[in-house]
């Protein structure tokens, strides 16, 4: 089961400049998206009532998307304007609509009913520094990959798996901090806090004077310092937000032992999931950075996509073992470190039951 009264990121705004279409399928839906001439963005469902060609096979026509197959066009509210070589076109010759928005550098999709769109409580605001002029980064994503978002939350959430998919970059023995979170919001030496409210999960981590290991956070100051290497002990903070269903931002600070943190160079990296089947997703990320020139912008993305593509292969092979069937439908055992996972699953689940709830 889906939640679709809420937003998901559609698409990257470079996607759709141009005249270009992008088919993706969201929710199970097959949707085009699409900007017209004057750049208004447009969502239709990716099918022609005439004979069910996908218009995302179609092109961009002033303000309208005409279909490959026949010469229709419809207009940015699903409405067909024109068929060629007829006066008319049906009245009923028609496909679906969906809100969009441009927001944190992104093109969101709201699934669910359009009069219920106008809240963008939804959006995280968390998100601000995808667009921020203080901070620089690129774009990246995973189309179609085949795990579901529930598994990608879990992944996401759980910061403790990179101590071994991640050992050369995030991972560290100091990411243990998670298997033993108290509640409290504020950074703590050598522990984690965290905070979580009705649909969203935040919590922090410190560490100070790690003198080995940590070698993404090592790369950060030596960067940031402009060095060639900077093998003295480090401090290091770690902030996590996540908003259901399915955006994750990481706050990552860096600085060399005892300088104050205000003086730290960070790293945020965003990630937005949204479902295209129960087993499948599409999975954005945007990484910036607030120091480094364009050159070194350059390395930091691959480094980033690198580091990501990491968790792709074990994602699908998860789901192949778990199959259609949701993980905790068939029990697994937990560890410490799960407690906020499972928080959010509730979450889920909540807001699931209150959108699946018949009106009173």
């Amino acid at each position: 089961m889906h939640i679709k009264n809420t937003w998901y990121v559609a698409a990257e705004p470079g996607e759709v400049t141009g005249g270009r279409l992008v088919a993706r399928t969201i929710l199970n839906e097959p949707v085009v998206i699409g900007r017209t001439e004057s750049g208004k963005l447009m969502a239709l469902q990716d099918r022609c009532p005439h004979r069910f060609m996908p218009l995302s096979l179609g092109r961009m026509i002033g303000e309208h998307l005409r279909c490959a197959y026949h010469g229709a066009c419809f207009d940015a509210g699903g409405a067909c304007v024109t068929v060629p070589g007829q006066d008319l076109p049906p009245q009923n010759a028609r496909v679906r609509s969906y809100p969009l928005v441009e927001r944190h550098g992104y093109i969101w999709i709201w699934m669910g009913d359009p009069a219920l769109s106008a809240d963008l409580g939804s959006i995280p605001g968390f998100l601000f520094r995808s667009d921020h002029p203080e901070w620089d980064g690129g774009y990246g994503h995973f189309e179609s990959i085949q795990a579901g978002f529930r598994l990608i939350n879990d992944n996401l959430i759980d910061v403790t798996h990179a101590e071994f998919v991640h050992p050369e970059s995030f991972g560290c023995e100091q990411l243990r901090q998670y298997r033993n979170p108290v509640p409290g919001d504020e950074f703590v030496a050598g522990r984690m806090t965290y905070t979580s409210g009705a649909r969203e999960i935040t919590y922090r981590m410190r560490s100070l004077a790690v003198s080995e290991d940590a070698p993404f956070y090592r790369w950060m100051v030596t960067q940031g310092l402009k060095r060639d290497s900077f093998p003295q002990p480090i401090d290091f903070d770690m902030q996590v937000d996540w908003a259901a269903p399915s955006f994750t931002s990481f706050v990552l600070n860096a600085r060399p032992a005892g300088v104050p943190v205000e003086l730290g160079f960070k790293v945020c990296n965003m990630h937005a999931v949204t479902p295209e089947s129960e087993t499948s997703s599409h999975y954005f990320y945007r990484s910036v950075k607030d120091f480094g020139d364009a050159d070194l912008t350059t390395r930091f993305m691959a480094g980033v996509g690198a580091i990501f593509s990491q968790d792709q292969p074990l994602l699908e092979a998860q789901q192949l073992r778990v199959g259609a069937q949701d993980l905790f439908e068939q029990r697994p055992i937990s560890f410490a470190g799960d407690m906020l996972q499972l928080k959010a699953r509730r979450m889920l689940k909540d807001l699931e039951e209150a959108e699946s709830a018949p009106a009173r």
